[in-house]
């Protein structure tokens, strides 16, 4: 099944497709009841957490046409993020964003908003899109806490420019590491198809992984036209 979504994407569900993917839960990290499942998923409860974006992840090569998707909670168990994984069908989307349209959203306040405007400043003046995704991601469209002193920064980057930007993009990258005491996250966009870490692709070995949609593959350095 080919769907007009990425990973990384946001999701909002209708109502039953909240139902619908509470019914389909394939796994949940840490698990808790099925009491407090539906009070996440479908907001039951009037003090539960408000309904939040799913978010698109790797799609399973099946024939029942269904989105694969995940949602990740503020809350964290035991160190871990709580995390459920569902399948729903994509005509239960109400609406969705990309990395690239997160940024635009500022309902979060958080110290990860500096460093993701200072890296679309850089990226501006490259040829380089800027995007975000992960924990920063969620914060910045809901408001609600899950960015923490530990957190990741994750990025997402389209290249538009020649090799010479995107080596002063990553040296801005980082210094804008040490500067505000972050660990940044970037992955390139190569082909449409795949995610690649960036730091891999500026790392000394020969091969890369790609995340895409529907798969994971290895990708020699020499044969990736991004760097």
């Amino acid at each position: 099944m080919m769907i007009p979504y990425k990973r990384h994407d946001l999701v909002w569900l209708s109502e039953e497709g909240r139902v619908y993917a509470l019914s389909n839960i394939q796994n949940c990290i840490p698990v808790i009841d099925d009491k407090e499942r539906e009070e996440l998923i479908v907001g039951v409860s009037p003090t539960g957490v408000p309904p939040i974006p799913a978010i698109v992840r790797r799609q399973e090569k099946t024939e029942d046409e269904l989105l694969c998707i995940g949602f990740s909670f503020p809350r964290i168990i035991d160190g871990v993020r709580l995390r459920i994984g569902c399948k729903v069908p994509p005509d239960c989307i109400v609406n969705h964003i990309t990395p690239f349209e997160v940024v635009k959203y500022k309902t979060g306040n958080m110290p990860a908003l500096a460093v993701i405007e200072a890296l679309m400043d850089a990226g501006d003046s490259r040829h380089i899109q800027v995007g975000c995704f992960g924990s920063a991601a969620l914060q910045l469209v809901t408001g609600l806490p899950y960015w923490h002193k530990d957190s990741d920064l994750d990025i997402y980057l389209r290249r538009g420019g020649d090799r010479q930007e995107l080596e002063q993009f990553f040296e801005l990258l980082l210094k804008f590491e040490k500067q505000f005491s972050v660990t940044i996250d970037a992955e390139i966009e190569y082909q449409g198809q795949y995610g690649v870490k960036l730091k891999e692709m500026f790392g000394s070995g020969n091969w890369v992984l790609g995340k895409g949609l529907y798969d994971v593959a290895l990708l020699k350095k020499g044969a990736v036209n991004i760097i």
